[in-house]
């Protein structure tokens, strides 16, 4: 039943190939994403050298570039690399009094660009890391269902757009669009049902499977939200060409977004890669006995 609905695929290829979802002149605005970190300390001791990490936007893509940090306070703030080394994070230190609530405000500007991966000047940007080509959690690449998929997308085309199309395709033919908690590429694929975290991570499991380097990327979507309590929306990137070519197999599906293989507009930032952690943590040794009297929380919004 999945190969027969994948073949009925062959004709939206054969649209896109010829330029039916190919998008307008390439826009741009700028945007600032305000990150509000807050932290609470309900015991009745203080706390030296609390350590907050976050995460930044991703700084440069067909989509968006990164062009200011600002953070007006007097502790040192540190930009770090994810363990990956494709995407940084932001620390801190903190002291929060006994009793006290310690706020820090962190405002990313942005200039967001809509793209067209067609129409796009071929680059060349460095491979990609090996560990984007490998299985891992939420994207089962080496898993026997999905590899049957991937041979018979292989089998079924010769060039590597063809075959990224049909790996793009075949979420929306396969996955019935369901809200739940993450739960992965197999999972979507076996149960029929998920949201845009089983789309996107599907997508990237047929790619790798196929030998293509692909990652989910982590995004906040903000048609009619400014408001956010973390990214609300997965979509995905993979390596074609000699560059990343940002995919989005789950919003592809309704046209007034925008998005879809290789182009988008500007409703969307990326903010991690491949489930990266958003934000993280360090309590002092000293008070680590006391953190079950303590608050953390993030505050998103768009500007």
């Amino acid at each position: 039943m999945v190969f027969n609905r994948l073949f009925l695929t062959v004709f939206c290829i054969i649209f896109g190939a010829l330029g039916f979802w190919r998008s307008a002149v390439a826009d741009s605005k700028k945007v600032t994403l305000t990150a509000e970190v807050t932290v609470e300390n309900r015991s009745e001791y203080d706390v030296l050298g609390y350590v907050h990490r976050i995460s930044m936007p991703v700084e440069n893509g067909l989509q968006q570039s990164l062009k200011n940090v600002r953070y007006n306070y007097e502790e040192k703030m540190v930009y770090k690399n994810h363990k990956r080394g494709d995407s940084k994070y932001l620390e801190f230190k903190l002291d929060i009094p006994a009793g006290k609530t310690v706020k820090r405000v962190i405002h990313f500007d942005l200039l967001l660009t809509s793209y067209d991966y067609s129409q796009i000047s071929r680059g060349r940007e460095p491979f990609p890391a090996s560990n984007y080509l490998e299985p891992a959690k939420y994207i089962e690449s080496d898993s026997m269902p999905i590899r049957k998929l991937s041979t018979g997308i292989q089998n079924t085309f010769t060039d590597d757009e063809g075959r990224l199309r049909a790996a793009f395709l075949l979420p929306q033919a396969v996955i019935d669009y369901k809200v739940q908690p993450t739960k992965g590429a197999l999972a979507g694929l076996e149960s029929g049902e998920g949201d845009c975290t089983e789309y996107a991570a599907l997508f990237v499991a047929l790619a790798r499977s196929m030998g293509y380097p692909a990652r989910v990327t982590s995004e906040f979507l903000f048609t009619k939200r400014k408001k956010f309590k973390q990214p609300n929306h997965h979509a995905a990137e993979v390596y074609m060409n000699g560059r990343w070519m940002p995919v989005d197999p789950n919003l592809a599906q309704k046209s007034r977004f925008g998005y879809g293989f290789g182009r988008g507009k500007l409703s969307k930032i990326t903010l991690t890669r491949d489930f990266t952690w958003v934000w993280s943590n360090l309590w002092p040794k000293d008070f680590r006995e006391h953190v079950g009297k303590t608050n953390v929380a993030i505050a998103w919004t768009l500007q």
